[in-house]
């Protein structure tokens, strides 16, 4: 067999995609999952231990008018509000989660689409990654805060200055992070996809992005932090009038801290489920899918 064939082989069996079934983990997918849970369920008791700590000590030594809401408050608060006749300013909890999230989705989608195209153009053309990566990383050294007076001076007040703050604060990761996996494939697969008789697309797709995934997805979860954060961060500032954000920084000027406290917990809640349940178990479906589990 030539080196030509051998390699094209390899190609084909280590990117099979997504039509192939996924590598069986045997016993340790069992033994991983339990594992990652108990970490998972370590991490968050410490939080709530330093919670705690903190909440007693304020209250009881420090001399203040307002009292440091409890965990014990904050999850009394926040079943008070999971019931939906229960409104936490003029809407229900439910209804605040709902238009966060849709700002988020906007915001990460429109972000995904143009960092991707970034990221492409970036990875695949040396003058294009050396012109683009400049305006690249200067939106990427730009605090998201400091978008505000841009956001507001473009769109006003309302939910198109959020997306667009979200969006433009995921841009940079995303557009590295491919540009960076697509650099890395090796040379030999460009070869062996164009002696093969691959198109551009064909090789980009079948070769380029199979290879890339694992960069492509932890751009993505990076990204999905910024924006999540951001999310919260604008919706405080440009003036939307329902959303997590809103409720937490309306709450706080109430001196509603319990409240505000439970609005911090669903965020909480809500970006570990997309981070860990959402995007490490993509990430770990492509490690699979690239023979790339690690071993026990």
């Amino acid at each position: 067999m030539s080196l030509l064939d051998s390699t094209d082989k390899i190609i084909s069996e280590r990117l099979a995609d997504a039509k192939g079934d996924v590598i069986p983990l045997g016993n340790r997918a069992p033994r991983n999952f339990l594992k990652s849970a108990a970490i998972l369920l370590i991490g968050i008791i410490f939080v709530l231990l330093v919670w705690w700590i903190t909440s007693e000590y304020y209250n009881t030594y420090m001399i203040k008018t307002l009292r440091f809401p409890t965990p014990g408050e904050t999850f009394d608060t926040l079943w008070y509000y999971l019931d939906s006749t229960h409104k936490l300013l003029r809407y229900t909890l439910y209804e605040h989660v709902a238009a966060s999230m849709e700002r988020w989705i906007k915001g990460f989608v429109l972000a995904f689409i143009i960092g991707m195209t970034l990221g492409i153009l970036m990875g695949i053309n040396d003058k294009i990654y050396k012109f683009g990566s400049v305006p690249v990383n200067i939106l990427q050294m730009i605090p998201g805060l400091a978008w505000f007076p841009v956001t507001i001076l473009l769109f006003g007040f309302g939910d198109k200055s959020a997306i667009f703050i979200i969006a433009v604060t995921v841009i940079s990761p995303i557009a590295f992070n491919v540009a960076a996996g697509l650099r890395r494939v090796p040379q030999v697969n460009l070869r062996v996809a164009r002696m093969s008789g691959r198109t551009r697309f064909e090789t980009l797709t079948e070769v380029l992005l199979p290879f890339s995934l694992i960069d492509i997805i932890g751009g993505l979860r990076i990204g999905m932090a910024n924006s999540w954060r951001m999310l919260i961060a604008a919706e405080m500032v440009v003036g939307v009038a329902v959303g997590l954000g809103y409720a937490i920084n309306q709450t706080t000027n109430m001196t509603d801290y319990p409240a505000a406290f439970a609005g911090i917990v669903i965020i909480c809640v809500i970006g570990l489920v997309i981070d860990k349940l959402i995007f490490a178990n993509v990430e770990k479906y492509a490690r699979n899918k690239l023979g790339m589990e690690e071993s026990s």
